[in-house]
């Protein structure tokens, strides 16, 4: 979908037609939900928080400007319902999650069957090591080597300064490779 394609959903939706905004729905639920997926580690959280995004976003729209990437602000505002949520679950006493795989995740994958299997189970660690990070070094660990995004985009969905993203980057892969060297210190 184009900018103007997109823009004219959302002038459209501006004026409360339903339609145009399901079409803005439609588009952009993949990508809501597996970020929510991402940082939930939970199908039905991920879910839940997909559909509260999109209600901050029906409420909030007319503070939407055209200058930012669409999906840059969907960002932020998936980023930031899935951190509050993930806030009040490090509080709650045992929370249950599910427990999600490689193949959940759309990570990478190689082309030799022992590399796919060993790859298959290091990202496993890894995403069981990233539901172990603060909010904050998660939030930023998944925006970044997860879903791929550049810093200063991190920087505008998240708020934080490029220093603090270095940061948080750099304890979340360092508490995970310590937990891998822990497992196999030749990984």
């Amino acid at each position: 979908m184009t900018n103007d394609q997109i823009q004219m959903l959302i002038d459209r939706s501006l004026r409360h037609d339903a339609e145009a905004f399901s079409i803005l729905v439609a588009e952009y639920q993949p990508l809501v939900f597996r970020l929510a997926f991402r940082l939930l580690c939970n199908e039905e959280e991920a879910k839940d928080m997909t559909q509260e995004t999109f209600i901050k976003v029906w409420l909030s729209l007319y503070r939407y400007h055209p200058k930012f990437r669409f999906s840059t602000w969907l960002y932020k505002i998936t980023a930031n319902t899935c951190y509050d949520r993930l806030r009040v679950l490090q509080h709650e006493p045992n929370q249950s999650k599910n427990s999600i795989t490689a193949s959940d995740a759309d990570l990478t994958s190689s082309h030799t069957i022992e590399e796919e299997v060993a790859n298959k189970e290091l990202k496993e660690l890894i995403i069981r090591f990233t539901d172990e990070l603060t909010p904050k070094q998660k939030l930023v660990f998944v925006l970044q080597d997860i879903e791929g995004l550049e810093p200063q985009e991190i920087s505008a969905i998240t708020g934080l300064s490029a220093a603090k993203i270095k940061s948080n980057l750099y304890l979340a892969r360092k508490s995970i490779k310590k937990k891998l060297n822990e497992i196999d210190p030749d990984l």
